[in-house]
Order: C-alpha cells, then structure tokens, then sequence
C-alpha cells in the first residue's frame, strides 16, 4: 500500500505525560511521542500474545495507559512456549514495557464489564446515580460507555 502521508499530531499534555513516564524506564531519556495506538475492548474482545518489536528503537520503552473496565494482562517471555505472569490492569493504570520485557510476548485475554466495571478515579456510585437522575442521554450513553468497554492508549516512539 502507499505510505501514509498524513498524521494527526498527538496532543500536547499527552505527549509530555508519556515523556516523563518514560523516563521513569529510560532516565537517560530519548523518548519522544510519535505515534498513540488506540486499542479499543469490549465485551468479549481479546488481544492475543504478541511482541511489538516494529519500532526503529527498540530500547525505548512503550508507554500503555489502561481507560475503562477492568483486564486481565499477561506478560510472557521471549517465545510463545514460556509461562506467563497475570495481572489485573486498571482504569488510570501505566505501565512501562521497556528493558527486558519490551520484547516480550504479551496480551490481554479478558476484559471485565457490567458489574465488576470499575468507576473513573474519584466518581462514587451515588455520583452516578444523580448523573443519571439529572444529566442528558449523552450522560447516560457515556456511562453506559465506559461501563462496558476498555480502552489502551500504546504510546511510542517509532523512529531510530
């Protein structure tokens, strides 16, 4: 296919957040944000195992930022065949995908919706329910939203 020719920047506040996580893995720094995956979950979606290993620089790290529902992130080894460690990922967690586990196999095989769906930082549920009482159908469709879906922002840095 033809390469792509036009980009939307990243934002500026995002792009500075990533910058400084990453540093947090690479205090020598050299990240710089060019480009965000959105991976988008619902109900039942899964992210196989794999390896991100397309970036020009591979000792910089990825930055993930977990929005919405709850996961389950399992984080393998070099190959397939090693066993995983599993852990849950939060709405408003980071995690740094650098050294070592920057080439390693990972996923998420499972999201949690409905009921184990945790509220933003900082939201109770009675806050919700006056929301709902009081606010707009957009209100209402957005919790709906994000009560049921999960949403990953992959953050790298792509070029040598």
């Amino acid at each position: 296919g033809e390469p792509e020719t036009s980009k939307s920047p990243v934002p500026m506040k995002l792009s500075q957040l990533a910058e400084s996580l990453a540093r947090v893995a690479r205090p020598q720094g050299g990240f710089k944000t060019e480009a965000v995956i959105v991976n988008y979950y619902g109900a039942g979606d899964a992210l196989g195992g794999h390896t991100d290993a397309v970036e020009g620089d591979l000792e910089q790290p990825i930055v993930s930022i977990s929005l919405g529902c709850r996961g389950i992130f399992l984080l393998g080894g070099p190959s397939r065949d090693d066993p995983v460690v599993p852990m849950f990922v939060r709405s408003g967690d980071v995690m740094l995908l650098s050294g070592p586990a920057r080439l390693r196999y990972h996923g998420v095989p499972r999201i949690f919706t409905d009921e184990d769906a945790e509220l933003p930082p900082g939201m109770t549920k009675s806050q919700v329910a006056n929301s709902s009482r009081q606010g707009s159908a957009l209100d209402e469709d957005m919790l709906e939203y994000i009560s049921q879906s999960r949403l990953n922002l992959s953050i790298r840095h792509v070029s040598n």
